[in-house]
């Protein structure tokens, strides 16, 4: 890209060490205390498996979140023709 949007690194090795470092023990503290529960097993499943939708979709979410702004960022005009061509389409239906 013209800016040096491509050579430029968004976060530090440190952040991204912060990031990934506390992400595993946030998880890790999760499942201990759900291999601590006193609760059937089936119940501790239950919760062990929506743990791990939950955590699956966050990132799922936030990518998504992440590329629909820098498509809006990167992309600005053709954002603006769809949507202007959306709400000329709208107008022409009434």
């Amino acid at each position: 890209m013209e800016d040096g949007y491509e050579a430029r690194k968004r976060n530090t090795s440190a952040f991204t060490f912060l990031a990934w470092s506390s992400f595993a023990l946030a998880l890790l503290g999760m499942f201990i205390g759900i291999i601590n529960l006193d609760q059937l097993l089936s119940v501790k499943g239950y919760y062990a498996v929506t743990a791990l939708f939950l955590t699956m979709s966050s990132f799922v979410l936030q990518k998504t979140v992440r590329d629909n702004n820098d498509d809006d960022v990167l992309y600005p005009v053709q954002h603006m023709q769809s949507s202007s061509n959306l709400t000329d389409s709208k107008i022409e239906d009434l």
